[in-house]
Formats: C-alpha cells, sequence, structure tokens
C-alpha cells in the first residue's frame, strides 16, 4: 500500500484545488462541486472539506499546514453553517427537504473532518474543529425525529446517532442517541446469506450500507456488522464483469444500468484486508481486489478513490503490504432470491435476470449484447419471465412467461359514478380471449449460449426477439458490412451477423423476419442509446439462435 499512498495523496490535492478554486463568494454560489446556482446543497462542500482535512494534515501532502487552505475550509464550513436549516437538517435540494438521510450522508463526512482535526490539527484549527462539531451538534436533533424513504437509509441514520452519541458522551442526550439507533437496528440488516442488501444497488447503494456497517461496528465493537460487509463484499466479485466494470442491471436504484468500476469500495476491500484485529475469513480474496482497484485506477489515469480521510483515520490501512492481486475470473453462482444467474468463464461472462424484461446478457471484454422480447399482448409490451429453474449444475436455465389477452366486461349493474377515472375497475369481470406462453431456454456451451424460444397459444402475436448491442459496433456476414448507429436497428432474416467493437468479437444467428412489426407505439422498451438486432416471427414459434465467441474467419 505505501507506493500508492503519492498517488492517493496528489489526488486528493486535486480535489483540494478544486474546493479551493470554487469556494464561496456570494449566498448564490454553492461552492465546491457545481455551478452557480440558487440551488444549494451542501453536500459536496461537506465532503470536499474532510479531504482538504486530510491534505491539510498530512505531512506528505504539499497542502500540509498551508495558512490559503486552512482559510478556504473556514469559508466552506462557513457555508455549512449557513445553510443548515433551522432544526439542524440539511436538504437534498432536488427532492428531499429537511432530510435526515442526507443529513446522515453529511455527518459521516463531518465526523471524518473533526476526527481529522481533532487527531493532527494544532491549535490553529481549533475554531474550524469547534465549528464542526456544533454543526454535528445541531443535526442531532434532527436525525432523532426524522424520517426516510429507502432501505440503505436507515443505516446510514443509525451509524451517524452511533458516532454522535461518541462524540458527546459526556453528555446527558447520549443515551437518546443510542436508543433512537436501536429503534433502527432492531429492524434486522437487509442482508441475505448471499451477501445481497435489498436494494441490489451493485453500483452505489452497498457501498453506501457497506461504510454504514463499518461505522456502526466502529461504534459498537460488535463484529457481525462487519460480517454483513465481508459478504457483501465476496459478493460483489461476482458481479465485475471481464472489463473490470461492475454488472448495474439488476439493481432497483439509479445506478441500473450504469458504467461503473469499483473504485468506490476499495477503502471497504482495504478496510477487512488490513484490519489488525478482526478475523476476516477471506481476507486473501479480499487483499486481491483491493490492490487490483487500486492498481488499475492508477492504470487508467483516473484520481484514486477519495479515501485518504480513511486511511488517516485507520493509520494500518496506509501501513498494509498487499500479498495478492485480482479478482476471481472464473465463477458460477445462482442468486435465488434475486433470481440473477452470474457466470464468468475466461472468454466471456452472462447474467440471466428473472424479472428484467433485458433479461440476458453477454459480454466478452468489453463487448456486451443484451436479449429481450417484444411482446405486445393487451397492456404488456415486454416478456418478462413469471418463473425461473435453473439446473444443478447451473448450466442450463429456463424463463417462463404465460400472458393473457384480457377485456374488461361492462358492469353487470349500474355503477356509483359515470366517471371512468372513479370506477373501481378491478372490481369489473374480465374477459380471455387467449393466451400466449413464451419459453427461454438458456444452454452453456464452450464458445457461447445456445438459447431457444418457443412460443405457445393460437393468437398470431408479432413477436420480436431484440438483441441490442452498442452503437459504433461493426455488423458484417458474407452480405453486408455496416456500422451501427445509435437508436437504430435491422432484421436479420437468415444466416448469422458477426459483431465486432475493437478486438471483441461474438456472434449471432441464425436470424429470422417473418414480420417487420417495431412494437406498439406506446410502452416499448427501446435502445435509443444502441442498436437493435432483431428476430421476428408469429406465434406460435420453436426457434433456436446461438451467441459464440466469433472466430477472426467468420466472414
Amino acid at each position: 500500500m505505501k507506493r500508492f499512498m503519492g498517488y492517493i495523496i496528489k489526488s486528493s490535492e486535486r480535489r483540494t484545488e478544486e474546493f479551493m478554486a470554487l469556494q464561496v463568494k456570494d449566498s448564490h454560489q454553492p461552492g465546491y462541486g457545481g455551478i452557480r446556482t440558487d440551488i444549494l446543497d451542501v453536500k459536496p462542500t461537506v465532503y470536499a472539506l474532510a479531504t482538504a482535512a486530510a491534505v491539510y494534515s498530512n505531512p506528505d501532502s504539499r497542502y500540509y499546514q498551508n495558512p490559503k487552505l486552512l482559510q478556504a475550509m473556514e469559508q466552506g464550513m462557513d457555508f455549512v453553517i449557513r445553510y443548515q436549516n433551522e432544526d439542524g437538517s440539511f436538504d437534498y435540494p432536488s427532492c428531499n427537504f429537511h432530510s435526515a438521510p442526507d443529513t446522515s450522508f453529511c455527518l459521516k463526512r463531518l465526523f471524518m473532518n473533526w476526527t481529522l482535526l481533532d487527531r493532527y490539527g494544532k491549535e490553529e484549527v481549533n475554531d474550524l474543529k469547534e465549528q464542526c462539531a456544533l454543526i454535528i451538534r445541531r443535526t442531532m436533533g434532527a436525525l432523532m425525529t426524522g424520517g426516510f424513504h429507502t432501505p440503505n437509509h436507515r443505516w446510514a441514520i443509525a451509524a451517524a446517532l452511533l458516532q454522535g452519541s461518541i462524540l458527546f458522551g459526556n453528555e446527558e442526550f447520549s443515551g437518546r442517541l443510542k436508543e433512537r439507533a436501536g429503534q433502527y437496528l432492531q429492524e434486522g440488516i437487509d442482508c441475505n446469506d448471499d451477501g445481497e442488501y435489498a436494494e441490489r444497488s451493485t453500483g452505489n447503494y452497498n457501498a453506501v450500507v457497506n461504510n454504514a456497517m463499518l461505522n456502526i461496528y466502529e461504534v459498537t465493537g460488535d463484529v457481525q456488522y462487519l460480517e454483513y460487509m465481508e459478504r457483501n463484499l465476496n459478493m460483489m466479485l461476482t458481479f465485475i464483469d471481464p472489463d473490470d466494470t461492475i454488472f448495474t442491471q439488476n439493481s432497483t436504484r439509479q445506478d441500473k444500468g450504469r458504467l461503473d468500476y469499483p473504485d468506490k469500495y476499495f477503502y471497504q476491500y482495504l478496510y477487512l484486508a488490513a484490519h489488525p484485529e478482526v478475523k476476516v475469513a477471506s481476507r486473501a480474496v479480499l487483499d486481491g481486489a483491493a490492490h487490483k482497484i487500486i492498481q488499475d485506477t492508477l492504470e487508467r489515469g483516473d484520481l484514486a478513490p477519495d479515501c485518504l480521510p480513511h486511511m488517516m483515520i485507520h493509520e494500518w490501512m496506509m501501513a498494509h503490504t498487499f500479498a495478492g492481486y485480482g479478482f476471481p475470473r472464473t465463477y458460477r453462482r445462482y442468486y435465488a432470491e434475486s433470481g440473477v444467474v452470474r457466470v464468468s468463464n475466461p472468454d466471456f461472462c452472462y447474467s440471466i435476470l428473472k424479472d428484467q424484461s433485458n433479461f440476458l446478457f453477454f459480454k466478452t471484454g468489453s463487448l456486451e449484447a443484451s436479449l429481450g422480447i417484444g411482446e405486445s399482448v393487451g397492456s404488456v409490451r415486454t416478456f418478462v419471465a413469471d418463473d425461473m429453474r435453473v439446473s444443478e449444475d447451473q448450466k442450463e436455465c429456463v424463463l417462463l412467461s404465460e400472458v393473457d389477452n384480457t377485456y374488461y366486461l361492462p358492469w353487470k349493474e349500474t355503477p356509483d359514478t359515470s366517471d371512468w377515472w372513479a370506477m373501481d375497475h378491478s372490481k369489473r369481470d374480465i374477459m380471455v380471449a387467449g393466451s400466449v406462453r413464451v419459453q427461454v431456454s438458456v444452454k452453456e456451451l464452450p464458445d457461447g449460449l445456445e438459447i431457444g424460444f418457443k412460443a405457445e397459444g393460437k393468437l398470431k402475436v408479432p413477436l420480436r426477439i431484440q438483441v441490442c448491442i452498442p452503437a459504433g459496433c461493426m455488423l458484417e456476414n458474407e452480405h453486408f458490412y455496416l456500422e451501427t448507429g445509435a437508436g437504430g436497428q435491422m432484421v436479420l432474416r437468415d444466416g448469422e451477423v458477426s459483431i465486432s467493437q475493437g478486438v471483441n468479437r461474438m456472434s449471432v444467428g441464425p436470424g429470422f423476419g417473418t414480420h417487420e412489426f417495431k412494437g406498439h407505439y406506446s410502452g416499448e422498451v427501446g435502445n435509443t442509446a444502441g442498436y437493435i438486432l432483431c428476430l421476428n416471427d408469429y406465434t406460435p414459434f420453436d426457434r433456436t439462435i446461438y451467441i459464440k465467441l466469433s472466430s477472426d474467419n467468420v466472414c
């Protein structure tokens, strides 16, 4: 770890330079991290203050005890004080006002700020430290009485309450803070045996919850909270694709489909790998993951994760010596509770999702294709599996769905109102005029996947098997050669097509296209950022296609 410390410090200096350059000049400028706006969010400034306190306190930083940085921190702290609500809360001005959860997110960095100033600071930072403690004290009332929206909010609030109970341990209200935190914790942590938290947010909120678990452990000394964190971090290693990005398609939150590297998890892997006192079953695996994340970030030329405050508070993290390197490259996991199959082989990986309209993702290198089925039957627009069956060896999977073609019938008696919107239509009689049953079977092959589609029923429904690929790929076979454009699509009537993106290649086929229906005018799932390769047929039908690694001599 020692050889990366200079890189981490320099990255923190870069962030601090931005903080210093964007300090508050009037009541309409939010300071660090934003353009001039009347919507004021203190969170970016709070986060920047902790990083600034770290470089100010670190003898190896060129901003060590820098008077201009101290002045900038004083200005930033003044901004936070001025825009703290009277009840002690902070706003997240796009949607959450007087928000206990967003206050708790600010507090985790304010606690770091105070700890760094207290541990490393000299007399000249006393006023700054007192201001920070005053802000924290004022937030305690908002956390005591506030509520939350989402599962992760509970643990962020509980952690902040517990940290406050330690900071103000000699004061009367400390016990009430612990009691309120206990009311949250009595709900039980929403981490299943697989290591998944309720929101399944691999790109963001897993890291938020892990941070809360770490902080709760730090206050309580109860290792069960680190065990939740360890369980999740091991699960996360099976959600990292061959190009080292996180698979986020199963998330229930805003990170779904987002392309992220696991940088925000770095200090969490390092914390468990380096902890000198806690027994960690998977220490070697976590050590290798932490090493790879920081090494890869450096090699990409990105800023290091914003982790210097964490590491200076836990100095043993800075002294850690890495023993391993890398993520697991071969794994096979079926997460039954969330309906996810994740498989990684040396040359490709794939994911199968039960509850998603894009139900299959196949990836080689950074080239990814996903599959969905357009299915316009009544109000239904896409195939989403009702049932998922996975073989014992997890090399075959079947997804099943049945959709009824339904119509409302007239009331048998005169309704209470003629207002359509006021009627309780759930009480109407329903007529079923046929149904469509779709079965998708996925079988793993040494070089890819065999995918069977069986559609049954008397209805002649124009189904559309949609292979979604990125824009900017090259499509080719013996008949054509074209570059895919965003929002475009084509019907592959027969044969195979090779898809290439740089050195990464795959093939899809054989194609079929008995119709050109592009889907219903409303509610259709599109791919405006990418390209769709369509394979179309009317029900009933029984078709098989292959997605495979493509050799150089396909064309």
